[in-house]
């Protein structure tokens, strides 16, 4: 068994379990009694108790796990971040590990999961790779940045051309043009749910300023308010999901069409009472 590299985890308990039975294999006699002498723990049981998820890990004892583990300055960041995103009580929380973790393998390296990552939690990727596909696009930089609505640059526009091409989103032409390419996004629950989070959270504030800035004609927003009991959900959920459907099985069974925009449908369904009989 190979020593278990930190980067392969999106959560930090699978890890430290992983590299305990690396230990074990490797020095047999190695027990958590031993760790805990290593670190410098009381509890003979410390990394048993973590790995288990009776217990998390502090500020006090992040230092002394890492040194006992082994871990280099930047795998001891990346660890320290997933203990941030796995121990996150809020959704905000977890968005804001994610955003570290993405900066953190921009700034070392690129690969294919850093940009999963940084595509659910940019809006305008999954905008640029519909924009791909209307009449009179250009790939060039300037010109995204300017159907955009200068929201996003001209650099960034790049780097997420860049990416698309890198996830297999999107493809390069023999003529230097672009296309899309059929292809499935996934990510872990851990980062998926974190950058789920990010994606609605900025998706919410582009119709806000779509509310506010574009006139009645080129948008719809509407709203219900009802009650019903909280077995109806699953039913309700799966009309909206029938909706969404619809509206792709439409836009595909247009044929070929030359489309001159890019549009956002969000479609919320929440709560907005509390303390029921059946919660």
């Amino acid at each position: 068994m190979a020593r278990p590299s930190v980067f392969d985890y999106e959560n930090y308990r699978l890890f430290l379990k992983d590299w305990y039975a690396w230990m074990k294999g490797e020095r047999p006699g190695f027990s958590y009694r031993a760790f805990s002498r290593w670190a410098g723990f009381s509890s003979p049981n410390h990394l048993q108790l973590i790995i288990q998820g009776r217990r998390n890990i502090t500020r006090e004892t992040m230092a002394p796990i890492v040194k006992a583990i082994g871990l280099k300055r930047r795998e001891a960041k990346y660890f320290s971040l997933l203990v941030d995103l796995n121990q996150a009580t809020s959704p905000e929380a977890k968005a804001a590990a994610l955003k570290e973790i993405s900066a953190l393998f921009k700034k070392y390296d690129r690969n294919i999961e850093h940009d999963q990552i940084e595509y659910l939690s940019k809006w305008y990727y999954a905008v640029i790779r519909e924009l791909v596909t209307t009449k009179g696009f250009r790939p060039d930089r300037h010109y995204i940045s300017k159907r955009l609505g200068r929201r996003v640059t001209p650099l960034a526009a790049d780097e997420a051309i860049e990416r698309l091409v890198a996830l297999g989103l999107l493809r390069r032409n023999p003529d230097g043009g672009l296309s899309q390419s059929d292809a499935v996004m996934t990510t872990g629950s851990e980062t998926a749910e974190a950058a789920s989070y990010l994606y609605h959270h900025q998706m919410i504030r582009l119709a806000l300023d779509a509310l506010r800035s574009q006139p009645p004609s080129e948008r719809n927003f509407s709203g219900i308010t009802f009650a019903c009991r909280r077995s109806d959900i699953p039913e309700i959920a799966s009309m909206i999901d029938d909706c969404r459907h619809q509206i792709l099985a439409y836009l595909e069974g247009r044929g070929k069409v030359e489309d001159d925009e890019v549009y956002q449908l969000n479609i919320q369904l929440f709560r907005t009472t509390e303390g029921g009989e059946g919660s």
